[in-house]
């Protein structure tokens, strides 16, 4: 046993974003893998929204998983393997795993009460908990202290894994050291400004003040200090995750997001995805009230969702799963990728780095 060893790539626990009304809350609980089977056949090749769009076809995160790297599912006759007795089943290490947590406010398969997002994060440590035990009990036999996997988040659940991360008490069940990476798509890890202001936190409805940095700074856990000097919360303790294991991909297309009737990127302007402005969508590693080490980022010409969503895209895929680097040859220079799944480590450029959070 203490030999064993468990290379990459490890189970892949997908997160999703916010969903407002109850309706969007029914929708996504109806959804199998809440949207991460989602893909799309269009993309923009440049800014002109008077132009058509070209014809690409993605498939989905979850079946290129599928496709490239063997990942499936843990569904069985109708079951979700997450939700048996532990020891009953075990599941393979290249699992796609959703964390349903809006399943209890939905009027399908709950109470149509919405939990606070701290409880989100709770549920998030008892699921890893869960796969933990699956993944020893499945094929691969993998060792508790052993267990590793990656965090995949969208919108709103990048902050619940935030949550679940940085604030003790998201995590009674001691679990976080089983986080391998984490990656964010257009997680608002500043909150969201809308018309220049951030979301005021007396807005209680429909837990949009989920977004609003002072409520923000509480769930999160943000040092009382760092936050009253800086007024920022995209700041994550280095002691929590460290910050080369962190990736954020933002979305820099505003004009293709629809919501409200084009309201919302009218009002998120530019320099947004139509709804998380740029500056908010990355998040930085600090200790105290010191700032550490940046996170690496890339920026895709995609919106927040939509036919032109990040998610839904092969950009977005192709930086789930590689890393670019340089390979030098006698002939030239050329370009390989090397797999995020495989890899130790992230790298932001110190260009990059300059503009992190300050």
């Amino acid at each position: 046993m203490a030999d064993w060893s468990n290379p990459a790539p490890h189970p892949i626990i997908y997160v999703r974003g916010y969903a407002m009304t109850r309706g969007e809350i029914d929708a996504t609980t109806a959804d199998p893998f809440c949207g991460f089977n989602i893909g799309s056949t269009v993309f923009r090749a440049g800014p002109d929204r008077q132009k058509p769009p070209r014809k690409f076809m993605f498939e989905s995160p979850v079946l290129r998983l599928a496709k490239d790297y063997g990942y499936g599912d843990v569904f069985l006759d109708g079951e979700d393997l997450t939700e048996l007795p532990p020891g009953s089943v075990g599941i393979r290490r290249r699992s796609v795993i959703v964390h349903r947590y809006y399943d209890p406010a939905s009027t399908l398969l709950g109470t149509s009460d919405t939990p606070s997002i701290d409880t989100f994060a709770v549920k998030l440590s008892e699921l890893i908990e869960r796969v933990r035990d699956l993944a020893e009990s499945g094929e691969d036999k993998v060792p508790h202290d052993a267990f590793r996997c990656y965090l995949v988040a969208h919108s709103m659940g990048g902050l619940v894994c935030r949550t679940f991360l940085q604030n003790p008490y998201g995590d009674p069940r001691g679990v976080r050291k089983h986080v391998d990476k984490f990656f964010t798509y257009a997680t608002p890890h500043n909150g969201i400004d809308l018309a220049g202001v951030n979301i005021p936190s007396w807005l209680t409805a429909n837990d949009i003040r989920n977004f609003n940095r002072d409520y923000m700074a509480r769930y999160l856990a943000i040092d009382p200090a760092q936050f009253k000097k800086t007024r920022r919360v995209d700041w994550i303790p280095e002691g929590a995750l460290p910050s080369r294991k962190i990736f954020c991909l933002v979305g820099t297309n505003r004009m293709d997001y629809e919501p409200a009737m084009g309201l919302s990127r009218a009002f998120a302007g530019h320099g947004s995805d139509g709804l998380v402005r740029i500056e908010n969508a990355i998040v930085c590693s600090a200790d105290g009230d010191a700032t550490a080490n940046p996170t690496a980022k890339a920026f895709v010409y995609r919106s927040h969702s939509g036919y032109f969503g990040i998610v839904n895209s092969e950009e977005a895929y192709q930086n789930l799963t590689s890393r670019r680097s340089a390979c030098r040859k006698p002939c030239g220079t050329k370009r390989r990728a090397r797999r995020w799944m495989r890899s130790t480590r992230w790298r932001c450029s110190p260009r990059r780095a300059a503009s992190c959070g300050t």
